[in-house]
């Protein structure tokens, strides 16, 4: 039995050694009784720095540290940056062919339960209609004792996100590798982690969403940084509208190629191979062609999908932060669209950061 954990890092060379030693704790690694096999694949992509080395010199300790030869480590360098390129290498050419589950995490998370993988890999395997696992990414702000005020605005805003359980943060999940291994990613979108919820809940644009295909695991969590202070949050909040706009283009362009009887999986390989820019392209003519109506209205009015399922009480209370949320979001929405309007001549960087 086996598993394949891949690391994405872009520039990660600062932070990537807090995570691989919070890594090599987990008890599926440091201890020598579990039946699991398990390889460690970091993906540097792009990078201008020493990630690739650090990385090396790094695993090379922690491996051998552990006392058992369960789990096996190893760096695999590309030139491409793009979290979207390094998913697809990973998920079909770096990792292990015989691993029956693949763990993908970001390069600056932090573990706060020496179990989370476990337990991730747990709830897969004691739920048969779960293709993906997810874990309770916190922000680290959330562990200081003295507060200042951009940390509050940056607690406020995760309490006004419109987040689920059912979410996939792509900042750490594990899912099935036969299912991840349909899925191909289009290169340079921004919202890795939303396109691969898209695919998963809806069985590749071929069914109606299921959202018990994603599974929260109990006594699950890591630490991330938070972005804080308006300017970050904007910008994020930016990326995020951005992301997700043009995924929604994308799932259109899908959904004709599987009502035509192809897989969603093969049809953006083949896009990717035909034409790696196809995604800026197929964004500048759908700018061109709708102007302001690009941006989903469901995520102009993303606020207030966090007042649902909430009791009437919670709910009034949470009202005012919802809507200087959203009238925020406005002044986001009206950046976001000049954005898109350049996407063509855009180059994308992956985004780590939860909101």
């Amino acid at each position: 039995m086996k598993i394949s954990i891949g690391i994405l890092a872009y520039n990660e060379a600062d932070t990537i050694a807090p995570t691989l030693r919070s890594l090599f704790s987990q008890s599926l690694l440091a201890d020598p009784g579990h039946p699991w096999q398990v390889e460690v694949v970091v993906v540097p992509n792009g990078c201008r720095d020493a990630t690739a080395a650090v990385s090396e010199g790094l695993l090379a300790q922690l491996t051998a540290s552990l006392g058992h030869g369960r789990v096996t480590a190893r760096v695999c360098e590309v030139t491409r940056p793009g979290k979207s390129n390094a998913w697809n290498l990973f998920v079909h050419e770096f990792s292990d062919p015989a691993a029956q589950y693949l763990l993908l995490m970001d390069a600056d998370i932090l573990f706060i339960e020496p179990e989370t993988l476990e337990n991730v890999i747990g709830t897969l395997e004691v739920t048969p209609d779960a293709w993906v696992s997810t874990d309770r990414p916190i922000k680290d702000v959330f562990f200081k004792a003295q507060k200042t005020w951009s940390d509050r605005l940056s607690m406020a805003a995760s309490r006004v996100s419109g987040g689920n359980a059912s979410w996939i943060c792509g900042q750490l999940y594990g899912g099935r590798a036969e299912v991840l291994r349909q899925i191909w990613m289009p290169l340079d979108i921004r919202v890795e982690d939303g396109f691969l919820w898209m695919m998963i809940v809806t069985d590749g644009l071929r069914s109606p969403e299921n959202l018990r295909r994603v599974r929260r695991a109990e006594r699950a969590s890591h630490q991330f940084e938070a972005y804080t202070g308006l300017e970050g949050l904007f910008k994020h909040e930016r990326w995020q509208i951005v992301g997700n706009t043009i995924n929604s283009l994308i799932y259109a362009e899908i959904q004709r190629a599987v009502d035509q009887g192809q897989s969603a999986g093969a049809y953006v390989a083949q896009r990717n191979r035909d034409n790696p820019r196809w995604v800026a392209e197929l964004t500048q003519a759908a700018v061109e062609r709708q102007r302001w109506r690009v941006i989903p209205r469901s995520l102009v009015f993303r606020r207030f999908q966090s007042l649902r399922n909430r009791s009437l009480p919670l709910a009034i209370a949470l009202f005012p932060a919802v809507l200087g949320a959203f009238l925020l979001d406005l002044v986001i929405v009206f950046q976001a669209q000049g954005e898109l309007s350049r996407e063509g001549d855009r180059q994308f960087r992956p985004s780590s950061q939860l909101s």
